[in-house]
C-alpha cells in the first residue's frame, strides 16, 4: 500500500500506546550489532541509496535488522513488542516505488519468554495460511541476534479505536459501519472456515484503510478450534491476556472456546460503532450477565436489525449465534428469490447487458492470470538470484490467488525450505566460528558444546564434518600430551620419594614442585613436599643443638675440663650417634684423662 500521509498512517497491535512518539529510537534491542550492506550487482542507483541508508543507520538514523530491515519511525506499541514503520532494502535496491512495510519486535519482556520464538513463529504461520483482503498480510519472522521479529504490510489509514474515540457516542455513519461490518464477517467467516478463533476481537484490532475497507489485525494468540487443528503443545495464546469488554462468559471463565465467542466480539464492536459506545458500558459478559444489564434500543436500525445485533449480543451462549456465518446472513440476508427470478428474466432479455457482464467476467479473469503469471516470472527470476525473500512473497501471492497453482506451491515450499537451510547454514557457521576459537584457547571442553550445537543444526554440513575431524585431532594430540606430561609426572615422584628416603631433603622439595608445575593437585606430590620440609626444619633444628654442644665440648677442652668435655660430647652422640666429630673429642678427652692419672695428676 501507498504511504502518503504520515499523519494518519499508524499500524498497532491490541493494546496500543496511544499518540507513539514517531521517530524514536527503538528500545527493545539490547545492543544491536550493525551490519554492513553489500552485493556483486552493486552499479545500480538503487544499491546505492540502500548503501547510503545503510550508513545513515550506523550513525543513528534507524536500526537495520538481518542486512534488510531499516526501522524507522515507531507505529505502535502492544503487548508482544512494538511495530515499526520499515523501509526494506531489498525493494529500495530494486527501485520499488513504494519499499515500505511494517515491523512487529518483540519486547524484552516477551522475548525472553522461553516459548517467544516458537510464538513467532506460530503468529505467522497462522497469519499465513489466512491469506484474505479483510485480514493483514503477514511475510515472515526472522531473528538477528537476540531480536526477535515478524514483517508484515504496511497499511494505510487509522485504527478503529481511534475513529471510535473521535465519535465517542456519536459513532459512526450506518453506511459506513455496514461496509466496515461485512468486511469484518469475511474475515472472521475465513478465520473459522480454517478452524481458528481471533479470541482477541476488539476496535485495536481492526484497521480501517482510507479507501473504507476494513483488515483484521494480529492472530498472534488466534486459538485452534480443536486439540488436533492445533500442530503444536505450546498454545501462544496462553502468553496473551483478553480484553474483558469484548470477552465472553466462557472466556473469562477460562473454558473452552467456541466460534460463538467471536460473534459476541463482534457484536460489540458493531454495537459501538453505530452507537459511540460500548453496549454495556465496557463490563465483561459475565459482568452483564449477572447485574441483568441490556443494551440501550439503537434508533438507527430496523426491526430486523436490531434483533440481528440484540441476538449477537447475548451473554449467555445459548442465546446467541454459533457462528458468524449465521449472524451475516441475517443481518445481511440475501435477495428475495423472487426478485432474483425477475432479476434474470430481465437479464434474459437484456442480451447486451448480459453480453457485457460476460465480458467483463473473461476480462476479470484474464487479468487475474496475468498477475499470477506476473508474480511467478518475479518469484522465478528472484529464486534464480537466490533472493528467497523475494520468492517466497512473489509465490505466496500467486498462491493466494490462485490455490490450485501446483508451480506457485512448489516454489513457495522450496524457497521456504532453502531460505531454512541458508539460515541453518549461517547459524552453523557462527557456531563453527565459535568453537575454532575455543580449538584456540586449547579448551576442548567449549569447542565439544559449540559443536553439539552445531550438529544439531547440521550434523553433515561440510563445516560441520571437517571441524569434527580436527577436533579429533586435536583430542589425540591432547591424550598424547597427557601420556607424556604423565611419564614425567610418574619419575619426578619417584626421584622424590627416594630422595626423601635419603634424607636429601632438598631434592625431594625440588622433585615435588617440578611435579606440581604440572599437576598442581598432585595428592602424592603434596605428601612428599610436606614431609620432605618438615625433616628439613627438624635436620636443621638438630643441626644446630648438635653445633651448640659441640661448641661447648671445644671450650670445656681448652680449660682442660676434660670430664665436661666427655659430657657435651655423650649429649651430642645421643642426638646423633653417627656423628663423628663428638666421638673424636670424647675418644681424645678420655686419652688425655688416662694418661694424667697414670702421671699422678690430679685431674679436678
Amino acid at each position: 500500500m501507498t504511504d502518503s500521509d504520515n499523519s494518519n498512517k499508524t499500524q498497532i497491535r491490541s493494546d496500543q500506546s496511544e499518540g507513539a512518539a514517531r521517530g524514536a529510537v527503538p528500545d527493545t534491542f539490547d545492543n544491536p550489532q550493525i551490519t554492513h550492506y553489500s552485493a556483486s550487482h552493486n552499479h545500480s542507483a538503487g544499491f546505492a541509496q540502500a548503501r547510503e541508508l545503510v550508513k545513515q543507520s550506523q550513525t543513528g538514523k534507524g536500526l537495520l535488522l538481518k542486512k534488510r530491515f531499516l526501522l524507522e519511525d515507531v507505529l505502535g506499541h502492544g503487548g508482544m513488542g512494538t511495530v515499526y514503520k520499515t523501509k526494506d532494502l531489498r525493494k529500495v535496491e530494486a527501485e520499488d516505488p513504494n519499499p515500505y512495510i511494517a515491523t512487529k519486535v518483540l519486547n524484552k519482556d516477551f522475548k525472553d519468554h522461553p516459548d517467544a520464538f516458537v510464538t513467532l513463529q506460530q503468529e505467522t504461520a497462522k497469519s499465513q495460511t489466512l491469506a484474505h483482503p479483510n485480514i493483514v498480510t503477514v511475510h515472515d519472522f526472522d531473528r538477528d541476534g537476540d531480536t526477535l521479529f515478524m514483517t508484515m504490510e504496511l497499511l494505510d489509514g487509522q485504527p478503529l479505536d481511534q475513529l471510535l474515540k473521535a465519535q465517542r457516542n456519536k459513532g459512526l455513519p450506518k453506511e459506513q459501519v455496514w461496509r466496515i461490518t461485512r468486511d469484518l464477517c469475511a474475515a472472521l467467516a475465513y478465520a473459522h472456515q480454517r478452524q481458528l478463533i481471533h479470541a482477541d476481537f476488539k476496535p485495536g484490532n481492526i484497521f480501517v484503510n482510507r479507501d473504507g475497507s476494513a483488515k483484521v489485525l494480529d492472530f498472534g494468540i488466534a486459538r485452534a478450534a480443536t486439540r488436533e487443528a492445533q500442530k503444536h503443545a505450546f498454545d501462544a495464546g496462553q502468553l496473551g491476556a483478553l480484553t474483558p469488554a469484548y470477552a465472553t462468559i466462557e472466556m473469562i471463565k477460562d473454558e473452552p472456546l467456541s466460534f460463538s465467542d467471536d460473534v459476541y466480539a463482534l457484536a460489540c464492536v458493531v454495537y459501538e460503532m453505530l452507537a459511540g459506545r460500548h453496549p454495556y458500558n465496557n463490563r465483561s459478559a459475565l459482568q452483564a450477565h449477572e447485574q441483568q444489564m441490556q443494551p440501550k434500543r439503537l434508533d438507527c436500525l430496523s426491526s430486523r436489525e436490531w434483533k440481528v445485533l440484540s441476538r449477537g449480543l447475548v451473554p449467555v451462549k445459548s442465546g446467541r449465534y454459533q457462528n458468524i456465518t449465521q449472524f451475516a446472513d441475517e443481518l445481511f440476508p440475501k435477495r428475495n428469490p423472487i426478485l432474483l427470478t425477475a432479476a434474470l428474466g430481465f437479464a434474459v432479455v437484456s442480451l447486451a447487458g448480459a453480453g457485457w457482464f460476460g465480458y467483463s467476467q473473461h476480462q476479470a479473469k484474464q487479468h487475474l492470470q496475468k498477475t499470477i503469471a506476473e508474480k511467478m516470472t518475479a518469484a522465478q527470476t528472484c529464486f534464480a538470484l537466490q533472493n528467497f525473500d523475494c520468492t517466497i512473497e512473489q509465490s505466496l501471492v500467486a498462491t493466494n490467488l490462485d490455490p490450485t497453482n501446483s508451480v506457485a506451491a512448489q516454489l513457495l515450499a522450496t524457497a521456504q525450505t532453502a531460505k531454512e537451510q541458508r539460515a541453518n547454514d549461517e547459524r552453523v557457521r557462527e557456531l563453527i566460528a565459535e568453537a575454532q576459537h575455543c580449538l584456540h584457547q586449547q579448551d576442548l571442553d567449549c569447542a565439544t558444546l559449540f559443536l553439539q550445537k552445531a550438529e544439531a543444526i547440521g550434523l553433515h554440513n561440510s563445516q560441520v564434518v571437517s571441524f569434527h575431524e580436527a577436533l579429533s585431532v586435536a583430542r589425540a594430540q591432547q591424550a598424547q600430551s597427557t601420556a607424556q606430561k604423565q611419564l614425567v609426572i610418574n619419575s619426578a615422584l619417584t626421584r622424590a620419594q627416594n630422595c626423601l628416603s635419603n634424607k636429601d631433603y632438598s631434592c625431594a622439595v625440588n622433585s615435588a614442585n617440578a611435579v606440581l608445575e604440572q599437576d598442581a593437585a598432585n595428592a602424592r606430590a603434596v605428601e612428599v613436599k610436606q614431609a620432605a620440609t618438615l625433616a628439613q626444619g627438624q635436620a636443621r633444628e638438630l643441626a644446630e643443638r648438635i653445633n651448640r654442644l659441640m661448641d661447648d665440648a671445644n671450650n670445656c677442652m681448652e680449660k682442660k675440663n676434660y670430664s665436661c668435655a666427655i659430657a657435651k660430647a655423650e649429649s651430642v652422640l645421643e642426638l646423633d650417634v653417627t656423628y663423628q666429630p663428638a666421638s673424636a673429642l670424647k675418644d681424645r678427652a678420655q686419652e688425655i684423662q688416662r694418661k694424667l692419672k697414670e702421671t699422678g695428676f690430679i685431674i679436678k
